[in-house]
């Protein structure tokens, strides 16, 4: 896998989970497991702009990522 489809898969799951990613270069820790920044899009972040990034974890299952 290319490091451009792992950003984009990490992306999409990033979408589907509401958590904003600007697609930085992820670590691999482990064999099939990414870590990535990102921040949660929440109703204190939304409405306050009290937003914090986080650290947090991709595995991949060959055509798609899920967070760990």
């Amino acid at each position: 896998m290319t490091q451009e489809t792992i950003i984009g898969l990490i992306a999409d799951l990033c979408e589907e989970s509401h958590l904003s990613y600007n697609k930085g270069l992820p670590t691999q820790v482990s064999p099939g497991i990414w870590q990535f920044k990102a921040v949660e899009m929440n109703e204190s972040c939304e409405s306050h702009g009290h937003c914090r990034e986080m650290s947090y974890y991709a595995m991949s299952t060959g055509t798609e990522m899920k967070l760990c």
